[in-house]
């Protein structure tokens, strides 16, 4: 074997040599940087979807006639990404209602003024009210331990106090889920129970795996739901109603006699207050529970034919 074969065969082992280490660490970085680029876009694009292109998607199929029920915003990172704004927004637009969104501080900041949240109904030409999740209710609002409390949004607190409160009043009927059945029961003087306490309560409570709900046989939420046991909710609450406001009455309990879902009438019996602790709307094929947010939307639309006839105009049936 000749130098020019053995010259050719320490080329061919050269090329086949890995490149340095150097060249490989850049190579590996430029690959973390394209596939961090892809996710991020990712992320941003279904943020935008659900913040704004789904909630206009998904509401261009109302009629222009149909109930506005004012939706205030929850604080949480998954409520300010849209992921629990886009499953409410399906839950009532299903059942015939148009969410109208009300940022907190839209009747002040830092004091919220009960007459402007008046005017923002009038204004906004509301026809019913839901308050969804989010963080705890602040505990100086009932007397509460505020040790252990998650996500304090005073603002909103008082807020949604002033707007249920106005709400009650104009006899506009009013659903809260979770966080926002709490809300209402603090509002109409009643007060909250941290569940966190309680490691034994709050294990069943706070689970997607759900738990069982019983109803109160002779309650608006038993003729509503037209059932008296709830096999199974999905339940993420660490709260719960612990004394109920004056003329708040208890409408289904569960696990360790936990209060489930709450109910009061308003001004001259006209309206509907209802507050339960699980999340319907996270039940997709469950009509059963969702009943809730089709009885909000009735409520709302017989609400909107009052107003319509209180201005003189004529309503749409």
């Amino acid at each position: 074997m000749g130098p020019a074969t053995t010259m050719n065969d320490e080329q061919t082992c050269n090329s086949g040599k890995a490149p340095p280490p150097t060249k490989r660490r850049w190579r590996w970085l430029r690959r973390i940087a394209i596939a961090l680029v892809i996710l991020i876009g990712i992320l941003v694009g279904i943020y935008i979807s659900l913040r704004f292109i789904y909630p206009v998607w998904i509401q261009a199929s109302l009629p222009k006639d149909a109930p506005r029920i004012a939706f205030s915003l929850d604080n949480t990172l998954l409520g300010r990404v849209g992921i629990t704004d886009a499953a409410y927004q399906r839950a009532v637009t299903a059942a015939g209602g148009r969410l109208i969104k009300l940022r907190p501080d839209a009747a002040g900041d830092p004091d919220i003024s009960p007459e402007a949240v008046k005017a923002l109904l009038e204004e906004k030409q509301i026809d019913g009210v839901f308050l969804p999740g989010g963080g705890d209710v602040d505990p100086k609002l009932y007397g509460g331990d505020p040790n252990l409390t998650m996500l304090v949004h005073r603002l909103r607190d008082d807020f949604e106090i002033a707007l249920i409160q106005a709400a009650r009043q104009r006899g506009l009927p009013i659903l809260g889920i979770c966080r926002g059945c709490q809300i209402i029961n603090v509002a109409l003087g009643g007060t909250v129970r941290n569940l966190r306490k309680e490691q034994d309560v709050i294990d069943r409570h706070l689970v997607l795996t759900g738990h069982p709900v019983d109803l109160v046989p002779d309650s608006n939420l038993a003729r509503t739901l037209g059932v008296g046991r709830l096999a199974k909710v999905i339940s993420l609450h660490g709260n719960a109603v612990a004394e109920p406001a004056p003329g708040v009455r208890i409408a289904a309990t569960g696990p360790g006699d936990i209060i489930e879902a709450i109910e009061a009438d308003t001004a001259g019996g006209k309206g509907w207050i209802v507050g339960i602790q699980w999340h319907p709307e996270l039940t997709l094929d469950d009509q059963v529970q969702h009943k809730v947010y089709k009885v909000l939307v009735d409520r709302a639309r017989k609400a909107r034919k009052r107003r319509l006839s209180a201005d003189g105009l004529n309503p749409v049936d």
